[in-house]
């Protein structure tokens, strides 16, 4: 085996060609010329033409079929041909004919090798370019999956963690609630024995001063128990997880727990459901309570609706005396009012549960008026 070095440069390459088609173009017009053998001498002109595929310029089969045709001719006049045998320029003339065929198909043959080569090539960077991103990928996903896996590792023992922290803290929260229990019934009951014997005193009692006194103790102790009761009350918030709840019902059982005699109290929810904490019958007592309590002339309370861009509305309003406007933010803090100030608070602390707002929007003297926002989508109408 051995190899012939075309050159280092595609130039060098070319002028190697070009000077081997010219060597043997003038070979072969040589023995055309001393050997007048037609058709025999001149396929030899075929290897100079099939070696112009070789040559970077796009018609050089073309340039190279003119050149033989040159030659062919050059070749009659110089060998006298033409003029000895009539015959010989048709020959040639047929021969020129196949040449330009033959160049023509070396032409298409050279293009389409082109074009082949070219997308070969393109077709084998793009596949090193898929094997390299193949194996990157491989790297990435090996390295991603790693990190998934300590990831994953992690977060089990964050969860396994969490279960026992959360197992403790249900613990304890038990243990707490039922001292909690112990506390408030130990504590009603010692209330209730007070009340007793302070209902006891006073009967007995003959100095108006000392009356008073037992009637403040009174008051003190039953405000003790209001205390008990909303401890009770707040504990419960959250307890459980919210649901949906028609608040028409509950509306009517808490009247029906209140003294409302001469107060006339209209519910116009129809089926409304809110989605809310499961302390929500709280709310509405409390309301009815507070209006009953604190409204003075009271002779109406109204449960309406009213949907609105932001979400719906439930309205609580009243025909008493109303809210003072410098009262209106304070009236739902914790201890402000005349009585225990822990029912409005309580019913605030409820209704955040499920992000429900609620504030004072009535007039002063013309009566009160709650309004309750329950965000969209936690609220259907029946």
């Amino acid at each position: 085996m051995f190899s012939v070095d075309l050159g280092k440069t595609e130039q060098e390459r070319e002028r190697f060609i070009l000077l081997c088609m010219a060597g043997l173009g003038f070979g072969i017009l040589s023995a055309d010329v001393f050997i007048p053998l037609g058709f025999v001498i001149w396929i030899l002109y075929l290897m100079p033409l099939l070696m112009s595929v070789w040559l970077t310029h796009r018609y050089a089969p073309f340039f190279t079929a003119w050149a033989i045709t040159f030659c062919l001719f050059l070749g009659s006049m110089i060998s006298g041909a033409g003029r000895s045998d009539p015959s010989d320029l048709p020959n040639r003339a047929i021969f020129i004919l196949m040449m330009a065929i033959v160049a023509l198909l070396v032409w298409e043959i050279r293009t389409n090798y082109t074009d082949l080569e070219k997308e070969v090539n393109e077709r084998r960077a793009a596949q090193q370019r898929l094997e390299e991103l193949t194996r990157s990928l491989e790297t990435r996903v090996a390295e991603r999956t790693k990190e998934l896996s300590e990831v994953n590792t992690a977060l089990e023992n964050d969860i396994a963690e969490r279960k026992k922290a959360e197992a403790a803290l249900g613990t304890a929260n038990q243990k707490l609630n039922l001292l909690s229990q112990i506390t408030r019934h130990d504590i009603s009951n010692r209330v209730f024995a007070l009340l007793v014997d302070i209902d006891l005193a006073k009967e007995h009692a003959e100095d108006v001063q000392l009356k008073e006194i037992l009637e403040k103790m009174e008051l003190t102790s039953m405000s003790i128990q209001d205390q008990i009761t909303f401890t009770r009350d707040y504990q419960e918030i959250g307890a459980q997880a919210p649901s949906w709840h028609r608040i028409g019902p509950m509306v009517s059982q808490a009247a029906e727990q209140l003294d409302h005699e001469g107060v006339t109290i209209d519910i116009l929810l129809g089926g409304t459901e809110i989605f809310a904490d499961s302390m929500i019958r709280k709310v509405f007592y409390n309301l009815i309570d507070n209006a009953l309590r604190h409204g003075d002339h009271v002779s109406r309370i109204i449960f309406s609706v009213q949907e609105g861009s932001d979400g719906l509305r439930i309205v609580c309003e009243d025909d008493g005396v109303g809210v003072p406007p410098q009262d209106k933010e304070k009236i739902f803090t914790k201890g402000f009012g005349r009585d225990s100030g822990l029912g409005l608070f309580l019913i605030r602390e409820i209704l955040s549960i499920t992000k429900i707002t609620i504030r004072e929007t009535g007039d002063y003297g013309n009566g009160a008026r709650f309004e309750m926002l329950v965000p969209k989508g936690d609220y259907r109408r029946g």
